[in-house]
C-alpha cells in the first residue's frame, strides 16, 4: 500500500497529524525513530486549549495529569506568586501522554513504524523520496515534517538557516512519590519557576503526581551546564532537593522558537508542523500548544486538497516571527530589555496578562 501522507516523527504534532488525517480516510505512514514510550523530557504542562484541540478531556485522561491554578515566578531570590480561580493547565509526563496520542493515530487507522529512522528525504519534482534506516523506501506525493528541531523534511528542503538561535535545555524527570514530594515543597502541584539573572532563559521544579522535573533552559550567555549548576544549588540549598533524593539523569535538547526569519512551512508536497516549524512560543518555549494546532491546521489544508495554503494558514495563526520580538529588540540596549523582563515578571498585571497568559497561553 502507497501512503497518501509519510509523517516524521510521532511527537505530539505527528500523532495529532497523523490521528486526524487517518480518521478522515487517508492512508497515513508514521516513521519514528524512537520505540515508544520513550523518554522525552519537557517542563511538562499542557494548556486547557491544547487539551481541547485534541479532543482529549483531563478526567478520561488515563496517565498523570497535574490539574494547577497557580504559577509561581522567581526573580533576584523572591517568589511571586500568581493565581487563577480555575485551572490554566495541566501537568503531565511527555512519555505516557506522547505514547496515549500515538497509540490513539494508530487506532484511528494510521500505520506506526517506531524504531524506523529516517535517513534522507529527497524532494522530486512531483512526488518525495523518503529513505528508511531499513534500507526501505517510500515514495509519496506528500510528507509531514514533525521531527522536531532536526527534522530531515526541513533539512530536506533547503530551509534551515545554520545561523539561526535555538534555546538549549538540561532536563530530569523522575519518579519520586507523591508524599515525599509534598515534604519537599509547599507548592506541590504547581510550576516554580526561576528567572536567570540575564533573563535569557528560567529555570523550573515541577511536582506532578509522583514526578519531579527540574530542569533550565537560556537562549545564549552563559553555557547552559553553568546555569544548571546554579540552579541545582539554589534548588539544595532551600531543601527542594535534599542530598539523598537521586535525580535521573539530566538529557540536553534543543528548540528554535518562533522569532527571527520565519522558514518556509510547506508547499504541494511538504508541510512542517511544531518544532519542526519552529513554532514554539517565544520567551517561554512552550511547544505542545502549538505543535497540536499547527498539526491540526496541516492536516485540514492537506484534507482540503490545498496543503500549500497551510503557510498561510499557520502565519495568521501564530504570527510572522519577523514582525516580532526579534527584529524590534534588536533596537533596544540589553539593559533596557532586562528592564522590561523583571518588569513582567514582578508586577501582578503584566506577569499575569503578558508572560504567563500570554507567552505560556495559560489562562
Amino acid at each position: 500500500m502507497t501512503p497518501d501522507v509519510l509523517v516524521v516523527g510521532g511527537g505530539p504534532g505527528g500523532s495529532t497529524a497523523a490521528w486526524r488525517l487517518a480518521r478522515a480516510g487517508l492512508r497515513v505512514l508514521l516513521l519514528d525513530a524512537a520505540t515508544f514510550p520513550r523518554v522525552k523530557l519537557c517542563a511538562g504542562w499542557v494548556t486547557r486549549r491544547a487539551l481541547a484541540d485534541l479532543e482529549v478531556e483531563p478526567h478520561a485522561y488515563p496517565h498523570t495529569i497535574q490539574p494547577f491554578a497557580s504559577v509561581t515566578v522567581a526573580v533576584d531570590g523572591r517568589e511571586h506568586e500568581t493565581a487563577w480561580n480555575q485551572t490554566v493547565s495541566y501537568g503531565i509526563v511527555r512519555a505516557e501522554f506522547d505514547t496515549f496520542l500515538l497509540r490513539r493515530a494508530a487506532r484511528a487507522g494510521a500505520e506506526v513504524r517506531e524504531g524506523t529512522r529516517v535517513r534522507a528525504v529527497r524532494p522530486e519534482r512531483t512526488e518525495v523520496t523518503v529513505e528508511a534506516n531499513d534500507g526501505e523506501r517510500f515514495a509519496v506525493p506528500l510528507v509531514v515534517g514533525a521531527g522536531g528541531h532536526g527534522c530531515p523534511v526541513a533539512r530536506a528542503f533547503g530551509d534551515v538557516d545554520a545561523e539561526e538561535q535555538v534555546v538549549v535545555t538540561q532536563e530530569s524527570e523522575t519518579r519520586v512519590g507523591l508524599e515525599r514530594l509534598r515534604g519537599l515543597t509547599a507548592r506541590h502541584g504547581t510550576p516554580e519557576l526561576i528567572a536567570e539573572p540575564d533573563f535569557r532563559g528560567y529555570g523550573w521544579y515541577f511536582t506532578k503526581g509522583d514526578f519531579l522535573n527540574v530542569g533550565i533552559g537560556a537562549l545564549g550567555g552563559l553555557p547552559i551546564r553553568e546555569r544548571l549548576a546554579r540552579l541545582l544549588a539554589r534548588l539544595r540549598g532551600d531543601g527542594r532537593l535534599p542530598a539523598g533524593l537521586a535525580l535521573a539523569p539530566f538529557r540536553g535538547h534543543a528548540y528554535r522558537v518562533h522569532r527571527d526569519r520565519p522558514r518556509r512551512l510547506g508547499d504541494e508536497r511538504f508541510v512542517l508542523v511544531g518544532d519542526a516549524a519552529g513554532l514554539a512560543r517565544d520567551v517561554s518555549g512552550e511547544g505542545i500548544g502549538p505543535a497540536v494546532r499547527s498539526a491540526l491546521l496541516a492536516a485540514d489544508a492537506i484534507l482540503a486538497g490545498r496543503p500549500a495554503r497551510y503557510a498561510e494558514d499557520a502565519a495568521r495563526t501564530f504570527g510572522r516571527p519577523e514582525r516580532g520580538l526579534s527584529r524590534l529588540s534588536r533596537h533596544i540596549p540589553e539593559s533596557f530589555l532586562v528592564t522590561l523582563a523583571r518588569l513582567a515578571c514582578t508586577r501582578p498585571g503584566l506577569r499575569r496578562r503578558l508572560l504567563l497568559e500570554g507567552a505560556f497561553g495559560m489562562g
